[in-house]
């Protein structure tokens, strides 16, 4: 299946007033899905096939020793490592369809959203957050392609601090405090960058490519300078301390996106022998015998559905959506829930509970004025489109994120352990979003690159609020009730008021007046009737235009025997399963103080670090001296 982008007669209201409804809209995707919708796998595999006959009559037993369920941030590195170990067969399946070159673009990412690589979940009203956007419900993007969610983020590679590990440890999550992670973060990176000189908190030898991108926009820079100004040192917030601020890295290479895909599984996909990778493969339950012991899986694929069976594990690493809907459709989770669906329990547990993530929200905008601004013109950013593919070497306005990368963290109180607000730059166009801010964030089409605003993200690090996940009775299969509960904790509005307190005082920084920027001070629709700059306005805006940060977590926690809303061991075995394991971002007790997706790969990592122990420690030779090639 080829890549196909968000349908603009659906997505545009008649009374849109956005470029991305104009008929120009309309060009560009359709542009961007004859340049790049292909997929370099799909080229392999159709090359691959030419000449070989197949037996469509003669379906062999499916049988191996491990079965991975999502080959996305953590399972890709999962079936990387396992299948490092030739006399093992492991099998990958991936709900989404095969990486399309579309995602290679860094600047190209938001395009990415709402198309057929997107999940496209949505949160439940809960009359606290969301308020102005449509049904008071916020957009959840979840990656559903090879790559998973590391193929369509905004790339940046940030950890975290180290209060978060060593906080999970402290809950009773032996083996996982940062001195314990530090060596899974770096197992996996390849920093091309000066960080990599500082060996002690960086990798240079692993599949994970992290840099910074060729091209860096003079915006961006601004925001970094007026952070440095406002008091928050200049350093590598991954390294010894977080409350820093710098143009991010991200996972990519020479301008060019790395997913884990790219990573971990193309370059062996084709080489490994006992490795089987299946995409556009949906695994709709796992096979849980009467011992309550994993024996496999139930997945469909061109129609058919099909059962593999795990001599050893099944691994699951679906995300913090697709596993615990997974989970429960196999019949672990909690019980009254399952009952009412008339699903079998196997083993009745808080699955889909202590669901967070990172609050923030769009409305705080800073003007940039003619000739400070990107934005170019339509047969510009056309002809931007065709150079960027054409070249062998990528630079050039697509070859970056935009403003995205410029990222500070703070603490608003000096006693905190560690940073409470992170701030990440978007990129807008002020007029569209001023008439429209509601709108404006559910179509956003163009290339990062290009824009006349900025708009700095305030988010709330140490969310108290916690949401949960539910099967949908009206189809179980189907999309999930997401329910957020953003703010639900009224507590939760107080680091971000004082946020964007210390972000509005950055307009006095020389950084701000050397490029004429400020803030839009004129009130949005939904809260017209607060002064600008307040703390009501502030709050209106929060509860108002609240967005995700792609950030969800722990809806499959990670906690000890004794924590009654964990699901699963310190070392990732679900409680009362057998040879069932989760492992991705959804068993983390506490959400890191960061963005996601390194912690992600980390977590992948140790996961399968837990696996190799098990199964390898009888074993003569040396358990982790294992062919790469």
């Amino acid at each position: 299946m080829l890549w196909q982008p968000v349908n603009l007669t659906e997505a545009c209201p008649a009374q849109a007033q956005l470029s991305s409804c104009t008929p120009f809209g309309f060009i560009f995707l359709n542009l961007v899905a004859q340049l790049y919708g292909g997929s370099y796998d799909a080229r392999v595999q159709a090359r691959r096939e030419r000449g070989q006959c197949y037996n469509d009559e003669i379906e062999p037993r499916e049988e191996y020793d491990f079965i991975v369920v999502g080959a996305g941030s953590a399972g890709c590195v999962v079936a990387n490592r396992l299948s490092a170990v030739q006399d093992w067969k492991v099998l990958l399946l991936e709900a989404g369809i095969e990486q399309p070159d579309v995602t290679l673009v860094p600047g190209l990412a938001t395009t990415l959203l709402g198309s057929n690589i997107d999940w496209s979940y949505e949160t439940e009203p809960n009359g606290k957050s969301c308020l102005a956007r449509p049904g008071q419900s916020c957009g959840w993007p979840r990656g559903k392609v090879m790559g998973g969610s590391s193929s369509i983020n905004s790339l940046a590679y940030v950890r975290g601090s180290k209060e978060d590990y060593d906080e999970w440890a402290a809950m009773g999550n032996d083996g996982w405090s940062y001195e314990d992670v530090l060596p899974y973060f770096k197992k996996s990176e390849r920093n091309l960058n000066i960080e990599g000189l500082n060996r002690k908190y960086h990798g240079v030898d692993g599949e994970q490519y992290v840099s910074r991108y060729p091209n860096v926009d003079k915006p961006a820079i601004m925001m970094i300078d007026a952070f440095h100004e406002g008091g928050v040192p200049i350093g590598d917030f991954n390294g010894a301390h977080s409350e820093t601020t710098m143009y991010s890295q991200s996972t990519s290479k020479d301008g060019q996106r790395v997913s884990t895909n790219n990573a971990f599984i193309q370059p062996i996909r084709y080489k490994r022998k006992n490795l089987t990778v299946k995409s556009e493969a949906e695994v709709t339950k796992i096979l849980i015998n009467k011992q309550n012991a994993a024996f496999g899986v139930r997945y469909t694929l061109n129609g058919k559905v099909h059962t593999a069976y795990a001599k050893k594990e099944v691994i699951v690493s679906a995300g913090s959506i697709n596993s615990p809907k997974l989970l429960m459709l196999s019949g672990i989770g909690p019980r009254e829930h399952l009952e009412e669906l008339n699903i079998p329990v196997k083993k009745d547990l808080a699955v889909g509970e202590n669901l967070h993530d990172h609050v923030t929200f769009n409305g705080i905008l800073v003007v940039l004025p003619n000739g400070t601004d990107t934005r170019v013109g339509n047969e510009e950013v056309l002809e931007d489109l065709y150079e960027y593919r054409e070249m062998e070497h990528k630079h050039g306005p697509l070859s970056s994120n935009g403003p995205i990368s410029a990222i500070a963290f703070i603490k608003t109180e000096p006693d905190l352990p560690a940073p409470d607000i992170q701030y990440q730059i978007d990129r807008g166009f002020l007029k569209e979003f001023v008439s429209q801010p509601a709108l404006y964030d559910e179509v956003v089409i163009y290339p990062s690159s290009y824009y006349d605003a900025l708009i700095p993200r305030t988010m709330n690090l140490v969310p108290k609020s916690r949401g949960k996940l539910l099967l949908n009775p009206k189809n179980p299969n189907g999309k999930p009730l997401i329910y957020a509960n953003y703010f639900d904790d009224p507590t939760d509005i107080i680091p971000i008021v004082k946020g964007v307190k210390f972000l509005i005082g950055l307009e006095k920084t020389r950084a701000f007046r050397s490029m004429g920027a400020y803030f839009e001070k004129t009130p949005l629709k939904a809260c017209k009737n607060y002064e600008w700059g307040t703390d009501r306005y502030i709050e209106c805006l929060a509860r108002s235009y609240t967005s995700t940060t792609y950030h969800p977590v722990g809806t499959c926690k990670m906690g000890p025997i004794w924590d009654e809303k964990a699901v699963v061991d310190p070392r990732l075995r679900v409680y009362g399963i057998s040879n069932l394991r989760v492992i991705d971002s959804s068993i983390m007790p506490i959400v890191n103080r960061g963005n996601t997706n390194a912690p992600s790969i980390m977590i992948g990592e140790r996961g399968v670090a837990f696996i190799l122990e098990d199964w390898l420690k009888d074993r003569e030779c040396d358990r982790f001296d294992y062919d790469y090639n």
